[in-house]
């Protein structure tokens, strides 16, 4: 699967997992004050409370930072990530430093986010010349 398709597979995780939050959302909900009628003016059923509109602020915000992330920067992170997985710096900043523009990041700042968590390499890695150019993103 090439870098884009896998792009959309995250992003398609990413509604699926918000869609089950508003799922359980409004389970809970209905569990708390009974179904919900959309057309209902009955007051123990409110269509919007304060709670639901947080916890939808919150999701929706949430998604726009994940969306920023990932669509501007998913690229540049999955280069930098082959090129730490080569197993060629001993450390995440050494390699974030070194590697940050050929990646595709714009500032070592945020090459060195995207390697937080990242694994540490296998051990029997063996850098290969000319691995980098292979890992370079287009342009």
């Amino acid at each position: 699967m090439d870098r884009e398709g896998m792009a959309m597979m995250k992003l398609l995780i990413q509604h699926n997992e918000a869609l089950k939050g508003a799922a359980r959302l409004i389970v809970d909900y209905e569990m708390r004050l009974g179904v919900i009628a959309l057309k209902d003016s009955n007051p123990l059923h409110p269509d919007n409370t304060a709670a639901v509109q947080r916890q939808i602020k919150r999701a929706l915000a949430d998604f726009y930072y994940w969306s920023r992330w990932q669509g501007e920067h998913e690229p540049a992170r999955a280069a930098l990530l082959a090129m730490w997985a080569s197993g060629k710096w001993s450390s995440r900043d050494l390699c974030a430093r070194q590697c940050y523009l050929l990646a595709g990041f714009r500032n070592v700042t945020t090459a060195r986010l995207a390697l937080v968590g990242a694994p540490i390499p296998d051990p029997d890695a063996v850098y290969r010349g000319g691995a980098l150019e292979a890992v370079q993103p287009s342009r």
